[in-house]
């Protein structure tokens, strides 16, 4: 290991503060240091942990000096996302009426993070209650991509993203309903997983009212890393069962052959949705890097794709009337009541009964998929069709906004059909990352993360970046 501490990814730390090459406190001021240092110039934090982070740093070094069992993270500086509960602080959702909602209790991700022995050293920007592909909000800002200071980050996990791809920390805790893990992964040049739905427990104590049946089926938590075995071990500390989720699965016992070459269906995207010729280009090297290592590749396009994007939309838009539509509006700020405005205004809109049949046509989707997941274990897509947009691009209007919703086709219809996926820094379309995503079905992630390490193998490691400024 060379470098400064903080250009090490979370398994080379922990290995060194279990082994008493460096501490836990030493981890944690250099990540500390280096947040302070890059994060005004991106606004990827938007609350840090300092004091905080170092007594936990201390009670970490502590612990090893008394023999005590350590968890795969222990010491090791991470952030997460302000959406989920930490226990005396605010879960603000990025909403100003929301700043002082302090939550009483972890929520389930935190609570596994602390008990892997991670150190959070801040907690990273999202949208407007999350609800944008867009990172910015009234109560802290724009979050900007470190790549160029006229581009997006991507969201809702944007503040996640950049946190990892700058070194604040090398795993980053996000969670994905639409692309929310994916698309930041892609837009900062890092990793990005969501994995199979059920997963990783996924609670927070303050909520007012159990999730919708949206969030309940196609909502995850998940990890941004800068290497393929952060993800790997941030899945294993964020799998923790917690009874308080009840849809949350045990961890499942490992299945041979998921990390064998396979069939792979590859789909660029180009006749149908236009997709960029630059980032095609990082798709189909992608592929041949894959064909390399022995996998078969066959362009072959998935089942009712742009259906199936538009459908999970319309049924999140569907959930989120009435009531719970006229007070986020109403708390929101502007950008967010436009963009939410725009998304609705390229959806079809379904009364009860069509809602009941749209529920019904996708589990005939899933069907059709895991169908041919039988033929091809592995899709291969870009993780947009287009390259990373620039920043409020969401705030142009009706067709922009669909301009948008079809670039992150992939990104929808794979959230909501609840598989797993992983977006792998394959490239550069238009000067900035390009990502290209691997899925497979349902409880198949080690497949994903098998063929995320043979392209990592060839993209090469992945190291932090300074941000572009001003």
């Amino acid at each position: 290991m060379g470098g400064e501490i903080w250009t090490w990814d979370s398994v080379a730390t922990a290995t060194a503060i279990k082994a008493g090459v460096i501490s836990s406190r030493e981890a944690t001021r250099s990540v500390i240091d280096r947040m302070q240092a890059v994060n005004p110039a991106v606004n990827a934090v938007v609350e840090e942990l300092e004091a905080e982070a170092l007594a936990a740093a201390d009670a970490a070094d502590a612990a090893r000096a008394r023999g005590d069992a350590l968890g795969p993270l222990h010491g090791v500086p991470i952030t997460t996302k302000v959406n989920v509960d930490m226990v005396g602080h605010a879960t603000t959702h990025g909403v100003v009426a929301f700043k002082d909602a302090m939550a009483m209790a972890d929520s389930a991700s935190v609570a596994n993070l602390r008990q892997g022995g991670a150190v959070i050293v801040g907690r990273t920007n999202i949208p407007t209650f999350s609800y944008r592909w867009f990172s910015s909000n009234a109560l802290y800002g724009e979050t900007r991509n470190p790549w160029g200071a006229t581009l997006s980050p991507g969201g809702s996990s944007g503040g996640a993203a950049v946190a990892s791809a700058i070194g604040i920390g090398s795993i980053a805790h996000g969670n994905d309903v639409a692309g929310s893990l994916r698309l930041p992964a892609g837009a900062c040049g890092i990793y990005g997983m969501r994995p199979t739905v059920g997963r990783l427990p996924s609670y927070n104590p303050a909520q007012g009212a159990e999730k919708s049946l949206c969030l309940q089926i196609a909502a995850t938590e998940g990890v941004l890393a800068r290497s393929v075995r952060d993800i790997a071990v941030g899945l294993t500390v964020l799998e923790h069962y917690d009874h308080r989720d009840p849809c949350a699965v045990p961890p499942l016992a490992p299945q041979p052959g998921l990390d064998q070459p396979c069939r792979v269906a590859l789909f660029t995207g180009e006749a149908e949705f236009g997709t960029h010729p630059e980032v095609a280009a990082v798709l189909r090297r992608a592929a041949g890097w894959l064909e390399d290592a022995g996998y078969i590749v066959e362009e072959v396009a998935p089942p009712r794709l742009a259906e199936m994007a538009e459908l999970w939309m319309a049924l999140l838009y569907a959930e989120c009337s009435g009531k719970v539509r006229e007070f986020m509006l109403s708390v929101g700020d502007d950008a967010f009541r436009r963009a939410f405005h725009d998304t609705a205004g390229n959806l079809p809109v379904y009364d009860a009964a069509g809602e009941h049949d749209a529920w019904e046509r996708r589990m005939t989707i899933l069907r059709e998929w895991q169908a041919f997941f039988a033929s091809y274990p592995i899709l291969l897509v870009p993780t947009a069709f287009q390259p990373t947009f620039p920043l409020q691009h969401d705030q142009n209007g009706l067709a922009t906004m669909a301009t948008i919703m079809q670039a992150f086709t992939p990104l929808s219809a794979t959230a909501g059909l609840a598989l797993p996926a992983i977006s792998v820094p394959a490239g550069m379309a238009q000067d900035a990352p390009a990502g290209v995503q691997i899925i497979a079905a349902r409880f198949m992630d080690e497949r994903c993360l098998a063929a995320a390490r043979v392209l990592e193998a060839r993209i090469g490691p992945t190291a932090p970046i300074d941000p572009v400024r001003d």
